[in-house]
């Protein structure tokens, strides 16, 4: 099963973008929990785009690809923005009290916590492809 979809990278399109990813996961026989986590990640993903890829350019495009083969789900998500490293990102101190804790910041945490795997490779014609696998049945289940 594969689903695709492009949207104007706008934060009023966050929703549409949700609804997309939910009702492929549906389609593919996702449970609950995996639709939730995919969605959450992709919303992150998505937000993360639309607020500093874009920032300070006209908004370009997200492009979503959605892909399950009975053993997982995979979603990739490719656009025009600026380009960045994930694992460049500094894990967030959670032991910290969260009241002196900046606002942000745990978008990339919350991502890994809720997928499987992370695989990000910069677009040769510039911008990104993140791709987000959430494997079906017991984690580390092929």
């Amino acid at each position: 099963m594969t689903a695709e979809t492009s949207v104007a990278a706008r934060l009023e399109n966050l929703e549409g973008i949700r609804e997309f990813v939910a009702e492929a996961c549906r389609r593919a026989g996702a449970e609950g929990r995996v639709v939730f986590d995919l969605k959450l990640a992709v919303d992150e993903a998505c937000t993360n785009i639309i607020e500093h890829g874009y920032a300070g350019r006209p908004p370009g495009s997200i492009d979503i690809r959605v892909e399950a083969n009975g053993h997982r789900i995979a979603v990739t998500i490719a656009d025009r923005g600026a380009s960045f490293a994930p694992s460049a990102l500094p894990e967030p101190n959670l032991g910290s009290d969260w009241s002196s804790r900046p606002l942000g910041g745990l978008g990339g945490h919350l991502i890994r916590s809720a997928v499987d795997e992370v695989d990000y490779e910069p677009d040769v014609a510039g911008g990104n492809r993140l791709t987000l696998i959430k494997r079906l049945g017991p984690k580390g289940a092929a």
